[in-house]
């Protein structure tokens, strides 16, 4: 989907998701959701806070966070919640502080994700939506080209590009894990790893690693997309 600009992309954006709420809630009891921070990721948050959802029947769970304290402006998790304060009663799970070491919050978040949802190499769906962001790196979530990104559920980044340097992110595993992925991007600084991503499957970059088992989508603004 292309719009003519990042306002338009979110409004069309917004709209697919109630349609696919209105889906899969006709056929689950419970829709799990990933989102996606970066500026596009918290301006979607902003827009759904708007809407008259019925929450109780919908879970959250950020693709990524940062490795900060609870409060810190830098996570993820506050960040969206200043924009959509249920979100603090509506997480399926959440991310570990900075009060604990990296490694050891990687194997706490994986053994809750374990609990949930069993074994992360099984081939059901586990997310209904994934939404991603795309950096001009062509990394998603916190998982940076070049990274070894090891992991089962959960992938510990200590040294990302981006500060802050420590950060915790669903494995590409994971987050191929969703019937449907959904990325959105805006800006022509994304067009090479985008193109790159797009025509070749096999280029390595992170955003061309990650698909939806039922649909993979592109919400892009018309600047990125003249671009392509």
């Amino acid at each position: 989907m292309v719009a003519d600009s990042s306002e338009e992309l979110l409004s069309v954006a917004v709209n697919d998701f109630i349609g696919l709420l209105s889906d899969v809630l006709d056929s689950k009891p419970v829709a799990n959701i990933v989102l996606t921070g970066g500026s596009l990721g918290v301006a979607f948050i902003g827009e759904i806070a708007k809407l008259e959802l019925d929450l109780s029947r919908i879970r959250f769970l950020f693709g990524d966070e940062r490795f900060v304290a609870f409060d810190h402006g830098d996570r993820n998790e506050q960040q969206g919640i200043l924009q959509f304060p249920e979100l603090a009663h509506r997480s399926l799970l959440r991310y570990p502080d900075a009060n604990s070491d990296l490694l050891n919050a990687q194997k706490l978040m994986n053994k809750a994700m374990t609990v949930s949802f069993g074994n992360v190499h099984e081939q059901s769906e586990v997310f209904d939506l994934v939404i991603l962001g795309v950096g001009p790196d062509g990394h998603v979530a916190s998982l940076f080209p070049g990274h070894q990104n090891n992991g089962e559920w959960i992938v510990a980044e200590p040294d990302s590009p981006k500060p802050p340097a420590e950060r915790l992110s669903l494995s590409y595993t994971a987050l191929n894990r969703a019937g449907r992925v959904w990325f959105l991007a805006s800006g022509a600084q994304k067009t090479q790893v985008i193109k790159s991503a797009l025509n070749d499957a096999d280029c390595g970059l992170p955003l061309a690693r990650v698909k939806g088992m039922q649909e993979t989508s592109w919400y892009l603004d018309k600047e990125l997309s003249d671009a392509l």
